[in-house]
């Protein structure tokens, strides 16, 4: 599951977390801004606690990451031209939307999603195309197989009911002042660049790759935080050090459990439905029942 030369990605990781919850605490007593679209604040353990619980449960369940990961015999060499490029990808995006004007944010956000998530892998997919089809490890390999939906949906079960109907859910936000349809639409764009796109990205394509040059956990732990930073230019705070330890606590964390459900069950719709529903509003719901 790890390599031991890159252990220190791990520790490395979970020191930085740390550090950042203590900042939290320090500055925001231990509260910080749990969604980009509201300024609703709620303490950082909430999440530590739900996602602490979902991965001892993901590590209790049944399953295996043994031949579960199609790149573990692939070319070595082109797996880290594919991580090189797709982990340069995602810096892109933290170091863009954090040197765009936050007026023109809207803007700009979906352009950067689009180009450097979504069209800049699917060109170097295009340029290892023939590569990979002479590869039959890869071209054969199906994820969803076995008990790839039975495990993953329990997971998704308990996660409902923790994120949303105990203690530790989060208080409830105003309803967005917009007709119901306008409401759908966005809701329906966001689900596809935020929980479908990212999703893909993250962990399809760049933590899986990263799995078979590092192991699992740093692969997972470099994925999180990657995935976790960009979060900074939409929420956190008005500096820069509540913001990244706002994130870094809040996404970073969640992105371990999200992380560790895809390297064990490679089942990437529980993960788009969990990231769906983080992302929903609620509204919608209570508009059509």
């Amino acid at each position: 599951m790890m390599k031991n030369r890159y252990r220190w990605i791990v520790y490395s990781g979970f020191i930085l977390i740390f550090i950042a919850a203590a900042w939290v605490m320090i500055q925001n007593e231990g509260l910080i801004e749990f969604s980009a679209d509201y300024g609703i604040m709620t303490p950082f353990w909430n999440n530590w606690i739900i996602s602490g619980v979902l991965l001892l449960l993901i590590l209790l369940l049944p399953g295996s990451f043994s031949d579960n990961n199609p790149f573990t015999k692939g070319d070595k060499k082109v797996l880290v031209r594919q991580s090189t490029i797709l982990t340069t990808l995602a810096l892109l995006l933290f170091i863009g939307l954090l040197l765009v004007p936050e007026d023109d944010l809207s803007i700009y956000f979906p352009i950067f999603k689009i180009l450097l998530l979504l069209i800049g892998p699917v060109m170097m997919f295009s340029i290892y195309k023939q590569k990979r089809s002479k590869n039959n490890i890869l071209s054969i390999h199906s994820y969803l197989k076995d008990n790839q939906w039975l495990y993953p949906s329990i997971v998704t079960v308990v996660w409902i009911i923790l994120y949303f109907f105990s203690p530790l859910a989060n208080p409830e936000v105003p309803e967005y002042e917009m007709d119901l349809i306008v409401l759908i639409i966005g809701a329906s764009f966001s689900f596809l660049m935020n929980s479908v796109l990212e999703e893909l990205f993250y962990r399809v394509w760049l933590q899986t790759r990263l799995e078979a040059l590092l192991g699992t956990w740093p692969a997972i732990m470099a994925s999180s935080l990657l995935w976790a930073i960009w979060h900074m230019a939409i929420q956190g705070g008005d500096s820069a050090d509540i913001a990244f330890s706002n994130v870094i606590v809040n996404q970073g964390v969640m992105g371990l459990f999200l992380g560790f459900l895809w390297a064990k069950y490679r089942n990437v719709w529980v993960l788009i439905i969990i990231h769906g529903l983080i992302n929903f509003p609620m509204q919608i719901v209570a508009g059509l029942f």
